[in-house]
């Protein structure tokens, strides 16, 4: 399956909020294991890649889907990019430091198998960071080619399940903060209703450009994007949490 046309890529037009998202999981993302080996399973187009290199001297990034590859071979040259299933990863026990899987958990059709692949991989004590939309906020619109998102419980009883200790935080809170927000809200509600969301990343970015006009275009993660705010951790008994837009949770590898 080519996942290109549901993937971010270089150089198309991104809300404010999109690059605040795409800047908040990887520095979360870089905060992990500084100076460690870092492995990026569903880089995409590698955008957050050299984010990461800027601070730990390995990371790989690797992909399902050969074309986006080839467009961050073609702007980070001196990569280390692979070809992979994230659900048969290509490396050997106890290779990496940190794994991170960022915004692409819900596109597996055997998330648990990944995860148990993450912990195959990570040096004891390692870290496995994932993150997703919350499926249970108002308004969700799961992607085209998605399998199931997991929500606050089931994405802590997966990564218990294969082996970590794990933390939930939650990042972007869905109240609206101005008018123009909350007119928006009510337009991404009526779409949603009627399925009226484009699958495409492409057709995405035209419609934002109408809505907010001209934009800035996604290219290399940087510091000083987007304005820095803080995870807020969520309490996983509860079952589940509507009052934020994206889930991230944060595994450490149990001894065995």
């Amino acid at each position: 399956m080519d996942f290109t046309t549901v993937t971010e890529t270089w150089g198309l037009p991104a809300s404010p909020e999109q690059l605040a998202m795409q800047y908040f999981r990887y520095r979360m993302a870089a905060e992990l294991v500084p100076g460690g080996a870092v492995l990026e399973v569903g880089c995409g187009s590698g955008m957050g890649l050299p984010y990461l290199q800027a601070r730990s001297p390995l990371v790989v990034g690797g992909d399902y889907t050969m074309a986006l590859l080839v467009e961050a071979r073609r702007h980070l040259p001196d990569g280390d990019l692979v070809r992979m299933d994230a659900q048969r990863l290509p490396f050997r026990d106890h290779s990496f430091d940190a794994v991170v899987m960022l915004e692409m958990i819900y596109y597996l059709a055997d998330q648990e198998a990944a995860l148990a692949e993450c912990r195959r991989v990570l040096k004891p004590g390692g870290k496995l960071m994932v993150c997703m939309p919350n499926r249970d906020r108002p308004d969700f619109n799961p992607s085209p080619f998605s399998t199931r998102y997991p929500n606050l419980s089931e994405i802590t009883a997966l990564f218990g399940s294969v082996g970590f200790d794990v933390r939930v935080y939650g990042g972007f809170e869905v109240e609206a903060t101005s008018s123009r927000e909350r007119l928006f809200g009510r337009i991404r509600h009526i779409a949603v209703r009627f399925n009226l969301i484009p699958g495409s990343m492409r057709a995405k970015s035209m419609i934002k450009r109408m809505l907010y006009g001209k934009l800035p275009t996604l290219g290399a993660v940087h510091d000083g994007m987007a304005d820095h705010t803080a995870p807020v951790e969520l309490e996983p008994s509860s079952g589940s949490d509507q009052r934020y837009k994206n889930l991230y949770a944060i595994g450490v590898a149990q001894s065995r």
